[in-house]
C-alpha cells in the first residue's frame, strides 16, 4: 500500500466513525474509554511488578548477608516503599513485641504466630499487587460483547434502511455494515490486549507471591538460628 493509498485508508476510517450513527458512536466512546484505562492499567502493573520483583533480587542478596533484623531492615533505608520491605517490617514488629519480656531471644511458641503474621502480610501485599487487574479481565470479557451490540444495531441500520428506499444497493447497506465492522474491530481490538495483559500478569503475580513466600520461610530461619 502507498502513501496516498494509506492516507485515504486512513481518512476513510476517520470519516466512518465521524459519520456514524449516535448509537454507533456510544458504543465507540465507551470501548476507546476500555482501551485507554486497560492500556494505562497494563503500564502501571508492568512498573509495578518490575519493581516488586527488583526488590525481590535484592532481598535475597540482602539475606544471605544479614545475620539479624536490624541490618536486613538497614538495607531498606532508601527505599521503604516496596513488599519485601513490608514483610520484613511487618516480622520485626511481631518480633520485638514478643521480646519484651526477654530481648534478644525468641522462644520456640513465638514462632507460630510469627509466621502467621508472615502469611497475613503476604495476604496484605496481594491484594494491592492484584488491585485493578480485575478491570483488564472486565474488559477482555465485556468488550468484544459491545462491540458485537454496536453490529447488531449497525445492521439493524442497514435494514431499516433498506424498508425505508425499498432497495437493495450496495450505497444503501453499505454505511450499516461498515458501522457493524467498526464495532467488532475495536471491540476485538480493545479485549484481546486485555485478556494477554491479564494472563501475563496474573503469571507474574504467581511467580512474585511464590518469592515472598520464600522470603518468609527465609526470614523464619533467621528467627530459628
Amino acid at each position: 500500500m502507498d502513501v496516498s493509498s494509506a492516507d485515504m485508508y486512513t481518512g476513510g476510517l476517520i470519516g466512518m466513525i465521524l459519520s456514524a450513527g449516535p448509537m454507533a458512536k456510544v458504543v465507540m466512546v465507551i470501548l476507546f474509554f476500555f482501551s485507554i484505562v486497560a492500556w494505562t492499567i497494563i503500564f502501571m502493573k508492568y512498573r509495578q511488578y518490575k519493581r516488586t520483583e527488583a526488590e525481590g533480587d535484592r532481598f535475597f542478596r540482602a539475606v544471605k548477608e544479614a545475620d539479624s533484623f536490624k541490618k536486613l531492615i538497614s538495607v531498606y533505608r532508601d527505599s521503604q516503599d516496596n513488599a519485601f520491605y513490608r514483610l520484613v517490617l511487618a516480622c520485626y514488629k511481631e518480633v520485638t513485641s514478643r521480646q519484651k519480656d526477654n530481648p534478644g531471644r525468641i522462644r520456640r511458641e513465638d514462632i507460630p504466630p510469627i509466621e502467621d503474621m508472615l502469611r497475613i502480610a503476604i495476604s496484605d501485599e496481594s491484594v494491592k499487587l492484584e488491585r485493578r487487574l480485575s478491570f483488564l479481565a472486565t474488559t477482555a470479557n465485556t468488550a468484544p460483547f459491545i462491540g458485537l451490540f454496536g453490529t447488531v444495531w449497525g445492521i439493524m441500520d442497514s435494514f431499516r434502511e433498506i424498508g425505508v428506499r425499498g432497495t437493495t444497493s450496495l450505497a444503501v447497506v453499505a454505511p450499516g455494515i461498515s458501522e457493524a465492522l467498526i464495532a467488532t474491530a475495536l471491540g476485538l481490538a480493545t479485549a484481546i490486549p486485555a485478556v494477554l495483559a491479564y494472563n501475563y500478569f496474573l503469571g507474574r503475580l504467581k511467580r512474585i507471591l511464590s518469592r515472598m513466600e520464600n522470603a518468609a520461610i527465609y526470614l523464619v530461619n533467621i528467627l530459628e538460628k
